[in-house]
């Protein structure tokens, strides 16, 4: 017996351990619900290694999970991490022989080196309520591979909070229940201040208040453990992103909170913190206070954690297809994730948590991140894959059309994939880069144009997500090449910085920076910024070739952000218009190389994060495949003036003059009518009779009588209206649209006039009804009003006036007005026009215009 079947056999007193039987009792998949804190991360992998052949790889949200997983896993099999247990994870790797824990990005790399998974017996996909988008994409490639590869491979979903139903039917598996929680956890609201402001340049930040009412809510929880004589003790405090972490740090070390033995030491613990920075958090030994970001939600156990503070905020990605910015903000979170989070301070024994927000006004449960996020590099995953657009993929939920779309044309852009979608060379190689297809494509194409150092460093600051002070990015990474290891610049870590660099040059350097087939030929000569590819990537150059590297790597990973200034701002090639952030020495530039933009609240214009001043020959070359002439018209009375312009994008270059040929002309007044509407012709009185009369035919007989709408008439104009005319004649045009042979029955099909018994009157179509107006007198004997649409038959509506032409009824049934409403006219009427006639029988009487002579 191996060292993790003698885990199985003797397992810890975890609530997940009532459900181990029926796990082993299952054939094939199956879905573990379990609240937080059962032991399912640490027991279920264990069990599958003893039930499977292979190794069995376990998807772990995030690096600091999956190290940490693997370390309690091993510990408790009495083994080191890297025996039976390992982990796989970006930048560091110990293999596990029987059990290995790996991250979403991981688990798609080995996927696309080996989609038949040799070797492997299981994959558990862990915290799938998350439903980040490497998560759901992974468990799709998965459950392809098992369909196509192996119908051997076990697969098993694990989540605290989700609709377990509806993911066992997408894995096609067995659902498995582990009811109960761990600890009784008791619930407190401190509601305090209002959370979120917005920046007069628009952003939105969580407010100072609010951060120093987390921060006294932790106070005042130590001091209740303290009185309560509750030694070892720690605090886990939640906030939404890293700036609010060392913020509420800060606040907790300058006012130190109280505990059980006087001052807690406070620490942080978030992604940006380097392995070993993590691992001393985690590693416990002594009260304290820890405060978190979302990290800290999922399949990890804080030490001697009992209390839990939660801001009641998170952090998700936004994405606008319209612009193409992304970028992360800060909302309320949603209670599955509040549920989560005090669920951390019932794993060790009862707990407590306290809450910022209130639960009730927040969502239940979060948008999956495949419905608000960028979904470019799972697209290019999924056309690697073979899966263009994602089609035939078992994913729990699909991207909206409009993120797709943009998704797909940012990567034929980038020359990732085809018009059908299809990944070509390059874009396989893109994929082959643990970051976006837009990094990718710098990282790639700038090492062979800049230097591999140069294009490392430049890629590493976006993955990273580099902030520097006044945008200004290509000071933030001078500062970074001179700052020490442990310092933070432009909030990121000098060394995380450093690490990410050597890994990204490893990468280009591994490749042989891309084959000559996949290189990126501009039309420009770079020899002038060539510099060394050694050292802080600057080598010998001038600060200015410099930032002509930064700015021509930033340029290719993004083209449509290449921008021009415009006004106070700048307008970006794909139409966004972009401000700095005040001060910044980027003020004046003319070009500029955005590197990151973000939307500010109530602004139409979008923030510059980080850009790089570049010269417009290295701009216009970068962007090259967006320059293109077109013709520019204006049309001003019938007059037709026209001019040839040259843009990048939607950025003007050039604007030139040249004649209005007939064509031109033509072709200009046709887009003006498509851009004022049909409304704005030149319509006579004859052409609105003749439309509403060919309205009605088509209403009333449908085809071949022809749609006569503003839409419809638009949409035809070239088959209908002469639109080279200066003044077109609309008339003529709409005689144009009379069917044939269907066109001799016109004028009785819908007549401009009919048979009255005093000859014949007017019929109007304007309504959408056959309408005459007569004075009441003229209809005296007539029983029986025509009909007019042919097989229709449709009656015309008689709209009956008085001697001053006022309504005195609307009827299309003469013969039952004369029966009935007639008498109550003719006794209001009478007195009031005496001197017309007003029979008491209006069918004997004579039709008559005249009014009595005078006596």
């Amino acid at each position: 017996m191996n060292s993790l079947e003698k885990l199985i056999a003797n397992p810890p007193s975890l609530p997940v351990v009532e459900g181990l039987a029926r796990m082993r009792a299952t054939v094939r998949n199956f879905v573990v619900s379990a609240p937080p804190g059962s032991g399912k991360t640490t027991l279920v992998p264990p069990l599958l290694s003893a039930m499977v052949a292979g190794r069995v790889l376990v998807v772990s949200p995030r690096r600091i999970v999956a190290r940490a997983s693997a370390r309690r896993v091993a510990a408790l099999a009495g083994e080191h991490v890297g025996e039976s247990v390992g982990f796989r994870v970006r930048g560091e790797t110990r293999a596990g022989s029987r059990v290995e824990f790996v991250t979403p990005g991981v688990m798609l790399r080995l996927l696309m080196d080996d989609p038949s998974l040799e070797g492997v017996g299981a994959v558990v996909i862990d915290e799938f309520h998350e439903r980040d988008l490497d998560t759901d994409l992974a468990c799709a490639f998965v459950l392809d591979s098992q369909e196509v590869f192996r119908e051997d491979l076990r697969v098993v979903i694990m989540s605290a909070t989700l609709n377990a139903q509806r993911v066992a039917e997408l894995v096609g598996g067995e659902l498995v229940e582990v009811p109960g929680a761990v600890h009784e956890v008791r619930m407190e609201e401190r509601v305090g201040p209002r959370a979120l402001g917005a920046t007069r340049s628009g952003a939105i930040v969580v407010e100072r208040e609010f951060l120093a009412h987390v921060a006294g809510v932790v106070r005042e929880a130590a001091a209740e453990f303290a009185n309560d004589d509750a030694e070892g003790v720690s605090i886990l405090v939640f906030a939404p992103g890293v700036r609010e972490v060392a913020e509420i740090a800060g606040m907790l070390r300058s006012v130190p909170a109280v505990g059980p033995s006087g001052e807690l030491p406070v620490y942080e613990l978030h992604g940006g913190l380097d392995a070993r920075e993590q691992d001393r958090v985690l590693a416990g030994g002594e009260a304290c206070v820890i405060v978190a970001t979302s990290i800290a939600e999922s399949a990890l156990t804080v030490p001697g954690v009992r209390v839990v503070v939660d801001s009641g905020l998170s952090r998700e990605p936004r994405f606008d297809a319209a612009s193409g910015i992304g970028g992360l903000v800060t909302v309320h979170a949603d209670r599955a994730a509040m549920i989560q989070r005090a669920g951390r301070a019932g794993r060790l024994g009862p707990g407590v948590a306290y809450r910022c927000l209130p639960f009730a006004t927040a969502e239940s449960f979060a948008q999956p991140e495949i419905a608000i996020a960028d979904v470019s590099g799972a697209a290019l995953m999924a056309a690697c894959w073979g899966a263009p657009g994602f089609e035939g993929l078992a994913l729990m939920d699909q991207p909206p059309e409009a993120n797709l779309a943009a998704a797909l044309a940012t990567l034929r852009a980038l020359g990732a994939v085809d018009e059908e979608g299809h990944a070509t060379e390059r874009g396989r190689a893109f994929a082959q880069v643990p970051a976006s297809p837009a990094i990718a494509r710098a990282l790639i194409d700038g090492a062979s144009m800049f230097g591999g150092r140069a294009a490392a460093r430049t890629a590493a600051a976006l993955s990273l997500g580099v902030r520097p002070e006044g945008a200004d990015l290509p000071a933030a990474l001078a500062a970074l090449g001179r700052a020490g290891k442990g310092a933070r610049v432009a909030g990121v870590n000098a060394g995380e910085f450093e690490r990410e660099v050597e890994r990204l040059l490893r990468m280009v350097e591994r490749g042989g920076v891309v084959a000559g087939a996949l290189r990126q030929n501009l039309a420009y000569h770079p020899a002038q910024v060539s510099g060394s590819s050694h050292g802080n990537g600057y080598g010998s150059d001038s600060r200015a070739d410099a930032d002509e590297r930064v700015a021509g790597v930033l340029a290719l990973a993004n083209p449509r952000w290449i921008a021009r200034a415009r006004g106070a701002g700048f307008v970006a090639a794909g139409g966004t218009g972009a401000i700095l952030p005040t001060p910044s020495p980027l003020a004046g530039e003319e070009w500029l190389a955005i590197g990151a933009l973000r939307r500010g609240q109530g602004r139409a214009d979008a923030i510059i994060d980080s850009a790089a001043p570049i010269s417009a020959e290295l701009a216009l070359a970068a962007g090259a495949p967006m320059i293109e002439t077109r013709l520019e018209t204006a049309t001003d009375g019938g007059k037709v003036r026209a001019w040839e312009v040259r843009s990048l994008g939607t950025i003007e270059l050039e604007r030139r003059s040249v004649p209005a040929s007939p064509e031109i002309m033509r072709e200009a007044r046709l887009a003006h009518i498509r851009r004022t509407g049909v409304g704005e012709l030149p319509w006579s009185g004859d052409a609105r009779v003749l439309r509403a009369r060919l309205a009605f035919l088509h209403e009333v007989l449908g085809e071949p009588w022809p749609d006569v709408s503003d839409e419809a008439l638009a949409a035809s104009l070239e088959n209908w209206l002469d639109v080279g005319a200066a003044r077109p004649d609309v008339a003529a045009g709409l005689r144009n649209l009379l069917p044939w042979p269907e066109a001799a029955q016109f004028d009785e099909l819908a007549p401009e006039r009919i048979a009255t018994p005093l000859g014949g009157a007017r019929v109007s179509y304007e309504t959408g009804r056959p309408t005459v107006r007569m004075k009441l007198q003229e209809a005296f004997g007539w029983t029986t009003a025509p009909r007019v649409g042919g097989q229709a038959a449709v009656p015309v509506t008689l709209e009956l006036l008085s001697p001053a032409g006022r309504p005195l009824a609307v009827t299309s049934d003469l013969a039952s007005f004369w029966a009935g409403p007639y008498a109550q006219v003719r006794a209001e009427m009478r007195g009031r026009y005496p001197r017309h006639p007003w029979p008491e029988n209006p069918l004997e009487a004579q039709p008559t215009r005249r009014a009595k002579p005078r006596k």
